[in-house]
């Protein structure tokens, strides 16, 4: 296939990636607070949701690497993922909801991780520009977010689920526009297939055990903006649009970014970008937790493009520079599996008490972990892998 028409191909589906991630963070705790559930209760259904990801995206990133096929599950999954989130449509109580939609995170938690990576993956083979296609991805985001928060101003806020659900479907439909590709490993891998020993070996590496810790954590100090952020901001007395409008502008400063992101790497190690990423956690978060005005609030949403995008963006090009290319899609779902998963599930579970008792002092929490985070990125940076030494199993210099 031709790069351009590849490149096409990559964008349009990007540009629904998001989608209904766009509909679902703002708003699915506002569904759930419409159903009748407690601060609690939400935590915890938000939190179940979360830990799926911890068993379900590593698996799917297994399967796509065990049999080199990974367009199929993505066009699969998120369809099954629309079907769950309609059947939620219908769920009362606490129990049926929080089943219904630990299974929609059962077939959602995979596609993030193998849609990431046969994109970084096929543009790298291409000569193409990954962060001018990962922006449409922070698109959908804002799309999302801004027509939802709209469209709730004047719909009841029980049909977030049905925008949700239709969102999902979408994106299933747009994998369809992918093509069928086995992606290739590194030189002479291409016909390696994973076993669940050669996933084991990564964590031979202590260079990988402490990226994973650091990584997960800078991502997880965002858990109390997922789940609570809309309620907070509610409280304060801000309308759904301008809820909408607030989480928008987090994603156009992720979309610039990834505009200019291919600068980045030549000039910087990945780790670096992961450091800076976690110090400007660090200073968001304190500053989020004394409830600044909203003319404040909003240039604090732009540093999203550093404490998510540029995060997530060293750690895609870490990835793909230190571990072997038939282990990448497993790589990237220990990644989503620790970071949106463990990790994440971990710091929501507690952001639910911490919201309900401090409400937005709770921020200095993600705060701290975002402090925590920095230092394991510069004990990293310090036993960096692109400084000379011997290779383990896991494609790491083993140090």
């Amino acid at each position: 296939m031709q790069p351009q028409a590849l490149n096409f191909r990559l964008c349009f589906f990007m540009s629904f990636l998001f989608l209904g991630l766009g509909v679902q963070l703002p708003f699915l705790p506002l569904w759930l607070a419409d159903r009748g559930l407690t601060t609690a209760e939400i935590a915890a259904v938000l939190s179940g949701q979360i830990i799926i990801r911890t068993f379900g995206a590593p698996l799917g990133a297994f399967l796509a690497d065990r049999y080199k096929r990974p367009v199929p599950l993505i066009r699969l999954f998120p369809l099954l993922c629309a079907a769950s989130y309609l059947l939620l449509s219908f769920m009362q109580g606490f129990e049926a909801i929080f089943l219904v939609a630990a299974l929609a995170s059962v077939f959602l938690s995979p596609v993030g991780p193998i849609a990431e990576n046969f994109a970084i993956v096929e543009s790298a083979k291409a000569g193409l520009d990954y962060g001018k296609q990962r922006l449409w991805a922070s698109v959908s985001f804002i799309i999302g977010t801004l027509v939802s928060g709209f469209a709730l101003e004047w719909m009841p806020t029980s049909a977030a689920v049905l925008l949700i659900s239709v969102s999902y479907g979408a994106l299933g439909l747009a994998a369809f526009a992918l093509p069928d590709l086995k992606p290739q490993g590194g030189a002479g891998q291409s016909g390696t297939r994973a076993g669940p020993g050669d996933v084991l070996k990564l964590f031979r590496s202590r260079i990988f055990v402490i990226f994973l810790l650091a990584v997960s954590m800078a991502q997880a100090s965002h858990a109390l903006l997922y789940g609570f952020g809309s309620l907070h901001w509610e409280d304060l007395g801000h309308s759904k649009a301008t809820i909408g409008i607030l989480w928008g502008i987090g994603v156009v400063a992720e979309v610039v970014f990834f505009f200019f992101s291919g600068r980045l790497i030549p000039a910087f190690a990945p780790i670096v970008l992961i450091l800076i990423g976690c110090i400007a956690g660090v200073f968001r978060w304190t500053a989020t937790a004394f409830d600044p005005a909203l003319w404040l609030l909003m240039p604090l949403q732009v540093l999203h493009a550093l404490t998510f995008a540029l995060t997530h963006f060293g750690t895609l090009h870490f990835l793909m520079q230190n571990v072997p290319g038939h282990l990448r899609n497993s790589a990237q779902g220990l990644y989503a599996a620790c970071s949106a998963g463990l990790f994440m599930m971990l710091a929501t579970a507690a952001a639910g008490p911490l919201f309900g008792a401090f409400a937005g002092r709770a921020y200095l929490a993600m705060a701290a972990m975002s402090l925590v985070a920095g230092g394991l990125a510069f004990i990293v940076m310090r036993i960096s892998p692109t400084r000379p030494g011997v290779a383990d199993a896991s494609g790491f210099p083993h140090k």
